[in-house]
């Protein structure tokens, strides 16, 4: 992970790194994330967040996609597991045809545990 250095910057790193989380993480406009500092108390032009955006942005993403899970044959719905033992694009396409062909949560549960 690449450090990031904050020096010279009026506010503390966490609050940089909120603000760039809050503009990539959700589609919100740089005067939301504005208003939404200012809730809380911070007043911070959008300008700035626009500067620390473009500046720290890349990188934050980057490491934020770096530590994301990777994907595994090991699915977590509800409160069941399911383990997938054949190649993905069988079991995929299996548990697909079996959820889509349930009307509710509980039958495609059955069903899952019927055909195994």
């Amino acid at each position: 992970m690449r450090q990031l250095s904050f020096k010279r910057y009026r506010f503390p790193p966490d609050i940089i790194r909120h603000a760039i989380w809050l503009y990539a993480r959700f589609t919100l406009s740089f005067r939301d994330v504005e208003e939404m500092l200012a809730e809380r108390g911070l007043g911070v032009s959008y300008e700035t967040i626009r500067r620390w955006f473009l500046k720290f942005g890349t990188v934050i993403a980057a490491n934020l996609r770096r530590t994301r899970p990777r994907p595994s044959d090991h699915w977590h719905l509800d409160e069941m597991v399911i383990v997938i033992a054949r190649p993905p694009s069988k079991g995929m396409s299996k548990l697909r045809t079996i959820l889509a062909s349930s009307t509710t949560p509980a039958e495609a549960y059955r069903r899952t545990m019927r055909r195994r």
